[in-house]
């Protein structure tokens, strides 16, 4: 049983809330079983009603249909009316994006009656009311619903869900609490960690780099330590993932485009630079005379995908100096990347330290994962200067610029990096503070540049 980040979060929801919870987020991550987990305890609710509109779906139409809140009630009270008991009972949608999918069908086609209404805004009477309570979940509701999903309602509140993060992974390793906190702090106060604990932790995250935050890789490994199974159920997922959007883009040249701008991340990363070429996945005259937005936006909104954005000048806001044409695109989860790279022996090289130059991808894309789960998800920066070199991250952080650099490798004797690019950035910019994460241990370099041991990268929070 995976111990979640959702799970103090619904504790805390039923305990303060009265509004209806949404939670969202890409194929696969676990929301459908937190969910269940909860509503199933006794200790939170007596009663508890799920339907799951993929298993279930001839009652897709007898939601999509819905005028108003008491035609909701009466039909949710006909299917499962025994179980309605007020103030004890909570009713769990599920998968709830078929909803949406096929009003859109029925509104395409013609049929779908102007006096109907969705089901988040069929519900909001029910929550007002407080008799019961809701929580609705899905995939691709970033895309089906944005309107509602973006734009807080006042009756519903929202969790987007990610992958496990590293601390949720050490959690399914049973490392202890007291370990986690220590380790947390030495972050916070800037200290050194005693050296059985960085190299226990240095471990553990280099399997979390081999795994990735698939709860159910994570669990296939956990039960077999056997790595070409866990490969199996992430290709599994890759294929849901394609089958997404083959089903939920109904224009054929859009659909091509984003299954060949996903398909071409790995290799995107994989290239010296890292960076994402569309060139190399779509027509140059097509790109003469169009923009790729909605693309990178749908995998995006999707979950699958994280876009980092370069920034020319390192100032706030950061988005203002962002150049939209260059970007590096990463997966949402490294497992799915080292999957899809297979090919190259990333694994095996990843596992025996090999000191290659496209070894740092994969460190790249679990920072640029564990970023976006820590509150940096609006957009990722980079800084790149032809004059003055590239720095891997650009965030901001506790109001001001935070450049985060990654390495892969051992530093040298010194126990220092080489980034000149680093030194560069904040000589111009007059940078307080920034951040290296690598293999080593922590170590202030000087009064403007911090090194701490990769798996720290789990603490930088928003």
């Amino acid at each position: 049983m995976l111990k979640r980040k959702i799970d103090n979060y619904l504790t805390q929801w039923k305990n303060n809330r009265k509004n209806a919870l949404i939670v969202y987020g890409a194929r696969q991550i676990g929301k459908s079983y937190s969910i269940r987990k909860f509503i199933r305890n006794k200790e939170n609710f007596d009663k508890y009603i799920e339907i799951n509109f993929a298993e279930r779906t001839n009652l897709i139409d007898t939601f999509a249909t819905i005028e108003d809140s008491n035609q909701l009630l009466v039909r949710l009270s006909a299917i499962e009316g025994q179980k309605m008991v007020p103030y004890k009972t909570i009713i769990f949608f599920d998968e709830i994006q078929l909803i949406y999918t096929r009003r859109k069908e029925l509104k395409e086609n013609g049929t779908l009656s102007p006096k109907t209404q969705d089901i988040l805004t069929a519900m909001k009477a029910l929550v007002e009311d407080g008799r019961y309570r809701f929580i609705l979940s899905g995939s691709l509701l970033g895309i089906l619903i944005n309107d509602v999903v973006l734009n807080p309602t006042g009756y519903v509140d929202e969790y987007k869900m990610y992958p496990l993060d590293f601390e949720e992974f050490l959690w399914a390793k049973n490392v202890g609490q007291e370990s986690i906190e220590y380790v947390k702090n030495c972050f916070i106060n800037k200290e050194v960690v005693d050296e059985e604990i960085n190299s226990l932790f240095h471990a553990y995250f280099k399997e979390y780099v081999l795994l990735g935050g698939m709860p159910e890789a994570v669990k296939i490994f956990k039960q077999t330590l056997n790595l070409h199974l866990v490969d199996v159920a992430q290709q599994n997922i890759i294929k849901y993932y394609n089958k997404d959007i083959t089903t939920y883009i109904s224009d054929e040249g859009k659909r091509l485009r984003v299954r060949e701008i996903f398909k071409a991340i790995p290799s995107e990363l994989n290239s010296r630079n890292k960076r994402y070429m569309s060139t190399h996945v779509v027509d140059i005259n097509y790109l003469k005379r169009n923009s790729l937005d909605d693309e990178f936006l749908w995998l995006t909104n999707a979950g699958v995908a994280i876009p980092t954005y370069n920034v020319t000048e390192a100032i706030l806001p950061l988005h203002l100096a962002s150049e939209r044409k260059t970007m590096k695109l990463f997966m949402s989860d490294i497992g799915l990347l080292d999957s899809q790279l297979l090919s190259t022996g990333i694994r095996q090289k990843i596992i025996d330290n090999e000191k290659v130059i496209n070894y740092g991808a994969p460190y790249e894309n679990v920072v640029a994962q564990e970023l976006v789960a820590h509150g940096f998800d609006e957009e990722l920066f980079y800084y790149n200067s032809k004059k003055h070199g590239e720095v891997d991250f650009i965030v901001e952080y506790n109001n001001d610029v935070l450049p985060i650099e990654i390495k892969s490798g051992k530093a040298d004797d010194s126990k220092l990096y080489n980034h000149s690019a680093l030194n560069n950035l904040i000589d111009i910019y007059k940078i307080n503070e920034s951040y290296v994460f690598g293999d080593g241990n922590f170590i202030k370099e000087n009064e403007n540049i911090y090194q701490f041991p990769i798996y720290m990268i789990d603490f930088l929070r928003k």
